[in-house]
């Protein structure tokens, strides 16, 4: 089921309620396609399901922009039921951050080392709209819902990877250094060093006793595209 979130998205980028959304190109389903004629894919989940469909649109020559929104705050609206109405609602003290992009990541990485696709990336506030139920974790999840967009970055090469980490590494370094560096449990590190080596950001370089050394990539030029603009409802 389409949730509130991505459904706005897909009118944003469509260029508002009336632009085109749900398109078929080639014969596949697009989100949207915005004003300039860019194809748009709105992606919550992992990145992984849309390696098939984003090559062979590129291969088509269409120029594709895929919008992955991170959550950084939520809201929780608890209801009666599905229909409402709102019980009560409180702050998650649960906060997310851009860098979590990476857990999705990995399976669309080795597509940005070979093509033009752009992927932005937006740091959201959110309502979550739950219902009580017997099991656990003791709620559903009926919606997700936009209330704004905090901040945003795009990613339109390689190397605008690097960006989201802003962490000082030595070269060559380990998914140890990375995990902390980042002060995240090693199993993230490893899907950052993943996503980084797979998208042509980092090499790898060698082996120190049983853990890979890395090493960061030269710079490549960025394509233009084009950045977030405040979306509401």
């Amino acid at each position: 089921m389409e949730t509130s979130l991505h459904r706005q998205l897909k009118q944003h980028y469509a260029g508002g309620p009336a632009g085109r959304c749900e398109v078929t190109i080639g014969g596949l389903r697009v989100d949207a396609i915005s004003p300039d004629g860019q194809l748009i894919e709105v992606q919550s989940g992992p990145l992984g399901p849309l390696k098939s469909k984003l090559t062979r649109l590129l291969a088509s020559g269409h120029r594709v922009r895929v919008v992955k929104p991170v959550v950084l705050t939520r809201r929780i609206v608890r209801l009666q039921s599905p229909q409402g109405p709102i019980l009560d609602t409180r702050r998650s003290p649960w906060r997310g951050a851009l860098l979590n992009v990476f857990d999705d990541l990995p399976g669309l990485a080795g597509l940005m080392r070979r093509s033009p696709a752009c992927l932005e990336i937006l740091g959201v506030a959110i309502d979550e709209h739950r219902v009580a139920r017997r099991r656990w974790p003791g709620y559903r999840v009926l919606d997700r819902v936009l209330v704004d967009v905090l901040t945003a970055r795009t990613v339109e090469c390689p190397d605008d990877l690097w960006s989201l980490l802003a962490v000082n590494l030595p070269d060559p370094f380990t998914t140890r250094d990375l995990a902390a560096a980042l002060g995240r449990p090693l199993g993230f590190a490893q899907r950052v060093a993943y996503s980084l080596r797979e998208s042509g950001a980092s090499r790898l370089v060698g082996k120190r006793h049983n853990l890979r050394l890395y090493s960061r990539q030269p710079a490549r030029r960025s394509l233009r595209g084009s950045s977030w603009t405040a979306c509401r409802g």
